[in-house]
């Protein structure tokens, strides 16, 4: 089975239990900013075309008896609504995780984008421990579709295994999902409002000005 075909087949109930802030216990995580802009049950983040959202990946290593010592970690994205993904590894992370390699995959037929990253010590994350994975910034294209279906899906672990041999992939939580949707346009009222606002602000500092002068 694909791993994409996996994600798509995940109870999106089960997924959003832990979206956007940490579980407690062995988890990966994120900070987006996320909200909810219509009535399905998965998390929206909202956008413009051609905006590029930023958020921060983590590991909670809560309840571990050794180092974390390899994970290999899954991540999703749709092409047709997210034209571009740009991830970088902090130094932390490379000091914990030496060995690093990527492989990624986009299905022509459903423009869905997948990346499997592996990382692996020594030394590993230490137990009961918070650590700042990435940096990641998408790029949102000039088709956002509201269709209730995860754009970005994270946080798949596919394999961790402690410093002692232990298999603790079953002890990670379910992965996150989001859907990229058009942020809200305000109102003609409101459109109006700032618009004059801006307006008086210019006149005010102009005046300001003028009496500095």
């Amino acid at each position: 089975m694909k791993i994409s075909t996996l994600i798509q087949g995940l109870s999106i109930g089960a997924v959003l239990l832990l979206a956007g802030r940490p579980a407690y216990g062995l988890s990966f995580y994120t900070n987006i900013s996320e909200t909810q802009l219509d009535n399905d049950p998965i998390i929206d983040i909202a956008g413009y075309p051609g905006d590029t959202i930023s958020w921060e990946g983590f590991f909670e290593t809560t309840g571990l008896t050794a180092n974390l010592q390899s994970i290999a970690l899954v991540a999703i994205y749709d092409s047709n609504e997210i034209t571009g993904l740009d991830f970088r590894r902090t130094d932390d992370d490379a000091q914990f995780f030496p060995e690093f390699s990527r492989q990624v995959t986009t299905d022509p037929s459903t423009g869905l984008t997948t990346i499997i990253g592996f990382i692996g010590g020594p030394p590993g994350l230490p137990p009961n421990f918070n650590h700042k994975f990435d940096d990641v910034a998408i790029t949102l294209g000039s088709q956002l579709n509201n269709d209730g279906k995860a754009d970005f899906t994270v946080g798949l672990v596919t394999r961790a295994v402690d410093a002692n041999g232990r298999d603790v992939t079953a002890l990670f939580g379910k992965p996150l999902a989001f859907e990229v949707q058009l942020a809200a346009v305000p109102e003609p009222s409101t459109l109006f409002g700032l618009v004059l606002a801006g307006g008086f602000g210019a006149f005010f500092r102009k005046q300001n000005r003028r009496a500095q002068a």
